[in-house]
């Protein structure tokens, strides 16, 4: 079939065809861009953190008598509070710590070597005992764990750990940004413009909690007591028989608080809300927009094949199979999409360039952009099929009626 004279008679009526072209090629633009951010939000929201994640449980202690205000019975009732965690039945490490996988609590410093004069490389920074590498289930790559001696005499060091001097644990992050050429252990951090003094004495092997960008996997933890908040480590399959005790073991310590006991999955669920309801607005989005364009197709079909109905009364007196009309409108329908479309490449990318200079996302590839294409001829073939093949079921008499 002849493309020439389909293409000509479209231009008699480029109003309209124009429309539908413009409004694939918006389609496209925002559909490809829509896919590569919810790739984007669907790796973020599987990422692994290197935890043990399907085993852990947080508990936080918000204590309301007045006998727990003092700073010695705190601290002892910590200690209750681990012994009471170990003895339940499941639990294989419990920990006394600032980090909550997943959790919003991130505190951020800049480290450096000692010495240097740079701004230093900005980390996460938690307060654990020495349960917390067991208890989050990594491993130390390079030195040693913190042992209960680092704890106990951390006590004695000042509150405030900028003014801390002792032993530290880093990730391998951390460790490869401040000392490329490796060996970090030994080595020793500071703060910039603080009295701080941290000795290597490990390296954690992995760690990921969302925090920002490059420090996402960089992480400081210091010996210290991080308060009232615990994370628990179960066998697996029994986080959610150990997570129902968890309370009531505490509570047997002591009553005088409030505790909230979380799994780290529900942790995770609410940490990647705004992710999820992303990714169910964008798929709604796209829905909607191949359904608009879908009926658009459909409308501007009909209402051709309406308009020419003696046209192809005439063309099937003259001869022409049914065959031969179906294939004059699905081939008019793809003229119409494939103008949009290669239209659409060009706005799809000019939006990405947008998304990616001034917002957040990954660029397009080709891949992704083909088949947006091949969805969108799909689409207008399924979509104009319809209203072709009830072109094709005129009769040729229609050519003679009212003459």
């Amino acid at each position: 079939m002849d493309i020439g004279p389909i293409f000509r008679a479209m231009m008699r009526h480029r109003a309209r065809f124009l429309l539908i072209a413009l409004e694939v090629a918006l389609t496209l633009a925002i559909v490809a861009n829509s896919v590569g951010l919810i790739l984007d939000a669907r790796a973020e929201m599987t990422r692994p953190s290197g935890f043990d994640e399907d085993n852990l449980v947080s508990v936080v202690s918000t204590p309301f008598a007045d006998e727990l205000q003092d700073p010695e019975r705190a601290r002892q009732l910590v200690a209750d509070d681990l012994r009471a965690l170990a003895a339940l039945p499941g639990v294989r490490a419990a920990s006394q710590e600032s980090l909550l996988p997943w959790g919003f609590n991130s505190m951020v410093m800049p480290v450096r070597r000692v010495g240097a004069q740079d701004q230093g490389q900005a980390t996460q920074v938690a307060l654990a005992d020495p349960g917390f590498v067991s208890t989050l289930g990594v491993g130390i790559a390079q030195g040693r764990d913190f042992t209960w001696d680092d704890f106990e005499a951390a006590r004695h060091q000042p509150s405030r750990f900028p003014e801390f001097q002792g032993p530290v644990l880093i990730s391998q992050a951390l460790a490869d940004a401040v000392f490329p050429q490796g060996d970090a252990v030994g080595k020793v951090l500071e703060l910039p413009d603080a009295p701080g003094r941290y000795t290597i004495v490990g390296v954690i092997d992995k760690y990921f909690k969302p925090a920002g960008g490059e420090i996402d996997e960089r992480l400081l933890v210091l010996p210290l007591a991080a308060g009232p908040a615990y994370l628990v480590r179960t066998q697996p399959g029994q986080r959610d028989a150990v997570a129902a005790d968890l309370e009531k073991a505490l509570l047997k310590v002591s009553d005088g608080r409030n505790l909230r006991v979380r799994t780290i999955e529900e942790v995770r669920k609410r940490f990647h809300s705004e992710d999820r309801l992303l990714v169910a607005s964008l798929n709604a989005v796209m829905f909607l927009l191949f359904l608009v364009t879908a009926l658009g197709i459909v409308g501007l079909t009909s209402f051709s094949v309406t308009e020419r109905t003696r046209q192809i009364g005439t063309r099937r007196a003259l001869g022409a199979t049914r065959g031969a009309i179906v294939r004059h409108f699905l081939l008019e329908n793809w003229l119409i999409v494939s103008s949009g479309a290669v239209l659409g490449l060009a706005l799809a990318y000019a939006l990405n360039y947008g998304l990616v200079t001034w917002i957040q996302g990954t660029r397009l590839d080709l891949g992704m952009l083909a088949a947006g294409v091949v969805a969108l001829w799909l689409v207008g073939f399924g979509s104009a099929l319809g209203p072709a093949l009830r072109a094709a079921a005129v009769p040729p008499a229609i050519a003679t009626r009212n003459v």
